[in-house]
């Protein structure tokens, strides 16, 4: 008889863990549905990073950076999910290679560029090869998990100069469905953060104080 009500009980507290899993799940599969459209705001580089050049600034051509990713293109960078199951896009206003584009001018005319459409000293060309967000979850929280990937030569009369690529990734986590402004923070500290790999590439500043 006391093995039948251990059995019993077994079973109901079984039942109960699964009937409190699925009231966790439906709130998740409920609010996450949806496409979602990131807006970011301009650019702007780091105020305690920005310097004077001692020097005339050199004249930079900046090509339009290509969008060299494999997974996605335009403005898509992702979809939201629900234990891998596709609940609706993320796209990113302005385009993913606008954003970069504004973040590579900021960053080089802060580093003692001046940037030019003629009679240039350098050219910088730049391929955007991945700009991803992800959103696993578990049945109590999603992580946010950016990542930035692009490709930068740097060339003076047709001579290449330098050659770099920079990674950066970033995460957040929410107990609350992803929305665009929780994944807009993300995005904004991938782009800052690719942001710093510029400034810190020592070779690249040389080339523009012409050192």
């Amino acid at each position: 008889m006391r093995r039948l009500k251990k059995s019993l009980a077994g079973l109901l507290r079984a039942r109960s863990v699964i009937v409190a899993s699925w009231i966790l799940l439906l709130p998740l599969g409920g609010c996450v549905t949806g496409d979602v459209v990131v807006g970011l705001r301009p650019y702007e580089a780091q105020a305690r990073e920005r310097r004077i050049p001692a020097e005339p600034s050199a004249k930079v051509r900046i090509e339009a950076v290509k969008d060299a990713r494999s997974d996605a293109v335009g403005g898509l960078i992702g979809e939201r999910t629900v234990f891998d199951k596709p609940m609706g896009s993320i796209a990113l206003s302005p385009l993913p290679t606008d954003v970069i584009a504004q973040m590579l001018r900021t960053e080089l005319v802060q580093m003692g560029s001046t940037a030019v459409n003629s009679a240039e000293e350098f050219t910088i060309s730049a391929q955007l090869r991945k700009f991803q967000i992800v959103t696993p979850n578990t049945a109590l929280y999603w992580d946010i998990n950016g990542a930035i990937e692009l490709n930068l030569a740097v060339t003076a009369h047709g001579e290449k100069k330098h050659d770099a690529n920079y990674v950066v990734d970033c995460t957040d986590r929410t107990y609350a469905s992803p929305n665009e402004e929780i994944i807009g923070k993300v995005v904004s500290a991938c782009v800052g953060a690719l942001g710093a790999k510029l400034r810190g590439d020592a070779t690249l500043a040389r080339l523009i104080r012409g050192r």
